[in-house]
């Protein structure tokens, strides 16, 4: 890692460790994860602890660009962040294809996350019609950011069609 770049990175705020306990909750964890990359190697369900885990590699949207110092062009960051679903029931998804051994992995692109209190469902929406629906007994998901965030060029962009 340059200067330049370790300086950046000082910059930045905290890491990310949160808790999500309550529906509105859910706003506040879809907003950190939209537009995550997620891999079909990274989703696991543990069946015998009630989990349902994956890693998502999300854009930092809390954090302002930072003016480089090398370019005109702003910095904007990514960091690996692991997500922690509890107490759940079952994990049903549509469109998406399993990861397998001999298969190299599928990324796919977290559009948001939606609670429905009613049915103690989650809902993962990825780009493509791709999406997850987990079944939960009770709300209690943790992210935490797992990794130093790192700089990227690519700057999620919904305007483009």
């Amino acid at each position: 890692m340059d200067a330049e770049n370790k300086k950046h990175i000082q910059k930045l705020q905290g890491a990310i460790f949160l808790r999500c306990q309550q529906a509105s909750d859910i706003l506040v964890l879809s907003s950190l994860l939209q537009d995550a990359l997620v891999s079909n190697a990274d989703f696991h369900f543990d069946k015998k602890d009630n989990s349902f885990v994956f890693v998502a590699n999300r854009f930092c949207w809390e954090t302002p660009p930072i003016k480089s110092e090398k370019s005109e062009n702003d910095v904007y960051y990514r960091v690996l962040s692991g997500v922690n679903i509890q107490n759940v029931i079952s994990v049903k998804h549509k469109n998406m294809k399993q990861f397998q051994d001999n298969e190299g992995a599928l990324f796919y692109n977290l559009l948001a996350i939606e609670y429905d209190n009613e049915t103690n469902d989650i809902s993962l929406v990825f780009s493509d019609m791709v999406g997850m629906k987990i079944s939960i007994t009770d709300l209690n998901i943790f992210i935490r950011d797992i990794a130093e965030p790192y700089p990227t060029k690519h700057i999620p962009n919904h305007f483009d069609g």
